[in-house]
């Protein structure tokens, strides 16, 4: 599967059957192919810009037709600290991070939403792993622009998903990513230090408009204002950093039992914690196409087993999302 760069996410397969015949890649195709996504993660990944303020709006999209807006904005110094300001409906909140502190309002449990946005800030990267075969690279013009298409098949045991990512030829950026259900498009890049960002996003989902993002994206010369990192509350809290870490790793995952509806899948994403024990907690639903399932999602989820991460030797707890999938239901 293609992953997601930052976030981790267990994705575990219907089967562990391997077919050498689907799996068959051309090795030059692949390289290739890993060449222009570490080329987009390079050229638009934050990292390299110390100083710099970002303004986001953005709209999600409801299926009864319903458009709720929201706002982001950040103000960065770097490995020195942070200040973000997050409004969405009702939900509001100020975080903020200098050096090894951390103080905030507002920021427990914030609407799926928020994290739905905060995944696709500043831009949508990922990489291509062991699940992920390439088909081809293509030439072709993607919102006006030249590009690079790589088309590839990601196989979660037996179930297969066709799957497309395109790059911009001139600048290396990512312009079009479409991964299952889901199409993101990002377009007007601009530059700001090295980096190459997308000034507009748009994220589609089975087929339907879900958010549209805007966003700027500046450099801060000179000294930031030292009001920004006046913390929200009245009290610091002292930040814990793994300096040594291993992500957690599956022990029991059971998934649904196929249907008789055919091959056809459906994935439903639950978020929560993987807690220091290897047990999960927390869990509420992130994206379904099926309300109907729910529930089962959830109590699958609710008894899957983990080796805990480890952060500086110990086991840790931290978040992440769990894709169950359902076959032929």
């Amino acid at each position: 599967m293609i992953c997601r760069v930052l976030r981790f996410t267990v994705l575990v397969s219907l089967s562990f059957c391997f077919y050498p015949r689907l799996f068959a890649e051309d090795v030059k195709l692949r390289e290739e192919a890993v060449r222009l996504m570490e080329r987009a993660n390079a050229v638009s990944l934050p990292g390299t810009v110390p100083n710099y303020e970002q303004i986001v709006t953005f709209r999600v999209h409801y299926p009864d037709g319903s458009i709720k807006e929201g706002s982001y904005s950040r103000v960065s110094a770097g490995a020195s600290g942070h200040r973000d300001e997050i409004t969405f409906g009702d939900y509001h909140a100020v975080i903020v991070r200098a050096g090894d502190h951390g103080s905030a309002t507002g920021a427990w449990d914030p609407p799926s939403e928020i994290r739905e946005l905060r995944e696709q800030l500043p831009v949508h990267l990922g990489s291509f792993d062991h699940e992920d075969v390439v088909r081809s690279v293509e030439e072709a013009i993607v919102l006006g622009r030249p590009a690079q298409c790589v088309l590839f098949e990601t196989h979660f045991g037996d179930i297969l998903q066709h799957n497309q990512v395109c790059m911009d030829s001139e600048r290396g950026v990512m312009l079009r990513w479409q991964v299952g259900d889901e199409i993101i498009e990002n377009s007007d890049y601009f530059q700001v230090g090295s980096l190459w960002e997308p000034a507009r996003i748009s994220r589609n989902l089975r087929g339907a408009l879900r958010m549209e993002i805007e966003q700027k994206i500046s450099m801060i010369e000179g000294a930031l204002d030292p009001n920004v990192f006046t913390p929200p509350t009245q009290h610091w809290n002292k930040l814990f950093q793994c300096q040594i870490s291993r992500r957690p790793i599956a022990i029991s995952t059971p998934q649904p039992a196929p249907g008789n509806q055919g091959d056809q899948t459906v994935d439903v994403v639950v978020t929560g914690l993987i807690w220091n024990s290897g047990t999960t907690c927390g869990l509420k639903i992130q994206d379904s196409p099926r309300p109907d399932l729910n529930a089962e999602a959830l109590a699958l989820v609710s008894q899957w087993t983990f080796q805990p991460m480890m952060c500086n030797d110990k086991a840790s707890t931290r978040d992440a999302d769990f894709v169950v999938h359902f076959q032929g239901r």
